[in-house]
């Protein structure tokens, strides 16, 4: 009865204030800030757009602030200093720490007040983003590693990759044995030392990334990367540098994209908003599927990437109202359709998956398509009825701190010779540290 209530006083509320806007003629201006630059940001600022011309009460000042690290870390200064916006865009690894800073407007509440399902959201999408309450953070901009290659070399080589499912290490490994001995092409795949490739393919091999269900039903208090599948993982992602099937190129998402599109490599984990860039800059036919899976491991699917919009509480109910119908209206059928289109991010709307327009534009252009397939396939349930904590993502105030601690031990073990496991210790040992002191604050 108090939620129904409280939803009455908010719509009343929120048609209040739009109506007193229109009569004094008075806009609420809002800042939104970024992470989305180069032709992202293109895209980005034409929803916003969108948004400004289609009425006349709110209008919205959108920022670049910098990659995610730069976004993030700007939204935490902002703190310090009282400037924060009130709409922002942040990656997925930031979500402990959002739902911690208490200077959020849950997203749910303003659902529930306005009569919002969130029903209408892809599954893996909303859970990502929720709490026991429901989604804290409006989905806008999802997204999941791919494999992408170069069909000119893979026939050339004369060898077969499935056109969805996932490739086991070994399976992976003797294409790429077949395509260097059987075609000039220097290096079977090219991929950046990111920390989100050893996460992804952990999740699709059944790993945890943390303890406590990923952190998930319980604060985590200590990384699981260290077990005996994620050495596994580690092993094939470092030997594939090690061992010439890949250039070692460091901590890098451009250099390995110059790889593929010169034809060095015939093969790149990327994104799935790489897609539309990489089409219209290769000079070959780029092909996509489902990236691997360890040996040992059936597959499992894929972790939510890319980002969300959250409400920071200005402490003013007209201003928050406001910035959510910013919100929800990048989370509308058209912006959805309008931003996968422009960018290969996925729609994050369940229905968009049996839109006319989207049908014939992936009949087009079916590399976008690989992402929304691969996601659909993938367990979030396991077969007792229990969550698949895996594929739901790992949850950790550090998790930006803890991800860059992973990225180190790629040159511990390329670079100094430690072991896939003493490098993996080592960094578990310094990620256990960054939790203890960041759940301190919450003792």
């Amino acid at each position: 009865m108090l939620k129904k209530f409280t939803a009455l006083v908010v719509m009343v509320a929120l048609a209040f204030v739009l109506s007193t806007v229109t009569a004094q003629d008075d806009v609420i201006e809002l800042e939104f800030w970024h992470a989305m630059g180069g032709e992202l940001g293109e895209a980005t600022d034409l929803l916003v757009d969108r948004f400004n011309e289609s009425q006349d009460e709110i209008f919205v000042t959108s920022t670049f602030q910098g990659s995610y690290d730069d976004t993030y870390n700007a939204l935490l200064a902002s703190f310090d200093t009282d400037s924060s916006p009130n709409v922002v865009q942040q990656f997925d690894l930031a979500s402990q720490t959002m739902f911690d800073t208490g200077r959020l407007v849950p997203a749910w509440e303003l659902m529930e007040a306005t009569d919002f399902d969130a029903e209408i959201f892809v599954p893996a999408v909303r859970d990502y983003y929720s709490d026991e309450n429901g989604m804290v953070a409006m989905a806008f901009n999802s997204s999941t590693p791919i494999l992408y290659y170069n069909r000119d070399i893979i026939e050339e080589a004369g060898v077969e990759l499935p056109e969805s499912d996932s490739l086991s290490f070994s399976e992976l490994l003797e294409i790429c044995d077949t395509i260097q001995a059987n075609t000039d092409v220097e290096f079977c795949i090219t991929l950046g030392q990111v920390g989100w490739y050893f996460e992804q393919i952990l999740a699709n091999s059944g790993g945890l990334y943390y303890n406590n269900d990923n952190g998930r039903t319980a604060r985590a208090s200590e990384v699981a990367f260290n077990d005996a599948i994620g050495v596994e993982v580690f092993e094939f992602l470092t030997g594939l540098y090690a061992n010439g099937y890949a250039p070692n190129l460091g901590n890098t998402w451009t250099d390995t994209d110059t790889t593929f599109l010169a034809g060095q490599a015939a093969m790149i984990f990327d994104s799935t908003a790489g897609a539309a860039g990489l089409q219209e800059a290769a000079e070959f036919e780029v092909d996509t599927t489902y990236i691997p899976v360890a040996d040992s491991a059936e597959r499992n699917g894929v972790i939510i990437g890319g980002g969300s919009l959250w409400l920071l509480d200005s402490g003013d109910e007209e201003i928050n109202l406001a910035s959510w119908e910013f919100m929800r209206f990048m989370a509308e059928e058209p912006q959805q359709i309008t931003w996968h289109q422009d960018t290969a991010y996925f729609p994050v709307r369940s229905s968009l998956q049996e839109n006319e327009e989207l049908i014939t534009f992936w009949e087009d252009n079916p590399n976008f398509l690989t992402a929304i397939e691969q996601l659909a396939a993938t367990n979030t349930v396991n077969e007792d009825g229990e969550p698949n904590y895996a594929v739901l993502g790992g949850r950790a105030g550090p998790a930006p701190a803890i991800r860059s601690i992973l990225v180190d031990a790629y040159s511990r073990v390329l670079d100094d010779g430690l072991s896939v496991q003493e490098a993996l210790d080592e960094a578990a040992e310094r990620a256990n540290q960054e939790l203890a002191d960041y759940n301190a604050f919450f003792e």
